[in-house]
């Protein structure tokens, strides 16, 4: 890669992350929220800023655009996006199950940190008793601990599909949610193509051997986020009337990428 192509990549990057900002904060700025209901605007604005974070952090590390590495993120992306398309459906409701189930998990995990102090090295335990202690503000401040209920199930008492079949995102579940879980969840369809290949000894009846592989970058993936976060961004539009004149991540992605084509880049 050149310098010129170096300054031009790292400029379009700038730039795109700032679109995402920006497009987050005028949303954000028009809408108003139920004061009397201060969950709603709490978990929608949460997530949408999750989602913002996701797409900025793919951004700003071209080195993790490869099938290792970004398919994780990317599956979490569809992951907020359904959980945050279901709740726009009854705000409400949905936005409280989403806190308190939270708030539950890090109950359970304070306890799991308790239970577990008699077995931590002498020199470790002020430091995880320390820990316990700030966990445990941050738990109270939110709701006071003896109220809150822990839930091992699913938080919204639905399966992720259900989920997105509900709220209209059926066919993101199929063709990014599922293909995506294998990468993030180390499963054979992933391992079996990325980390082992076949032996090359005819006498070791085709066995697979195990490669860590280095891959070049594929900007499709960061094409991909954009996708996701543009969907994000049209959805709370959407959901909460809001208008905003910041272009779309990914109608900037299409109008300023400084390379012809993915290869293009990955060859530099």
């Amino acid at each position: 890669m050149t310098d010129e192509q170096s300054k031009n990549i790292d400029k379009f990057l700038s730039d795109y992350c700032n679109i995402i900002v920006a497009g987050f904060k005028e949303r954000w700025d028009n809408y108003i929220p139920e004061i009397y209901h201060n969950e709603i605007s709490e978990v929608i604005g949460g997530l949408a800023a999750r989602q913002a974070t996701l797409a900025i952090e793919i951004a700003r590390n071209p080195g993790i655009w490869n099938g290792h590495i970004a398919p994780i993120i990317l599956r979490c992306m569809t992951d907020t996006h359904i959980t945050l398309a279901w709740i726009l459906d009854s705000p409400l409701e949905r936005s409280k199950e989403y806190i308190r189930f939270g708030l539950g998990q890090e109950k359970l995990f304070i306890e799991y940190l308790q239970n577990e102090i008699d077995q931590i090295p002498d020199g470790e335990i002020d430091e995880v008793e320390q820990l316990i202690e700030i966990r445990k503000a941050w738990l109270n401040s939110q709701l006071l601990e003896w109220a809150i209920e822990i839930n091992i199930g699913s938080w919204s008492g639905k399966s992720t599909r259900e989920m997105a079949i509900e709220a209209g995102c059926e066919s993101l579940y199929k063709f990014a949610y599922v293909p995506f879980s294998g990468p993030a969840h180390s499963m054979w369809q992933h391992v079996g193509i990325y980390n082992v290949i076949q032996c090359n000894n005819p006498l070791h009846k085709q066995h697979k051997i195990p490669i860590i592989p280095s891959l070049g970058i594929e900007p499709d993936y960061l094409y991909r986020s954009s996708k996701y976060v543009s969907r994000t961004y049209i959805l709370i539009s959407e959901k909460l009337d809001l208008k905003c004149d910041v272009p779309l991540p990914i109608i900037f992605f299409d109008n300023n990428f400084p390379f012809q084509n993915s290869n293009e880049a990955i060859n530099c």
